[in-house]
């Protein structure tokens, strides 16, 4: 990130990236605007989003970790 003209130093920002809305839990990720859910609870949302990280750190294609996703909330979130 650079900083605008004139200025010297760059302000990084940070956002919870675990949402509630209407009582159901998501997760935020940068490369999609919409959000991953829902889910349960926030520690559902949270376990979800570190599985997705992992697949995605693991160089598993967007299909295979948004199924892998899928699969986390329709069985072992339960």
């Amino acid at each position: 990130m650079s900083a605008r003209h004139g200025e010297k130093e760059v302000t990084h920002f940070r956002s919870e990236r675990i949402l509630c809305t209407n009582g159901k839990w998501y997760f935020a990720i940068r490369e999609k605007t919409e959000l991953i859910g829902p889910f349960e609870t926030k520690a559902h949302a949270k376990k979800a989003a570190a599985a997705y990280t992992e697949d995605v750190l693991s160089g598993q294609s967007e299909i295979n970790t948004m199924s892998h996703q899928y699969q986390l909330r329709a069985y072992s979130l339960k």
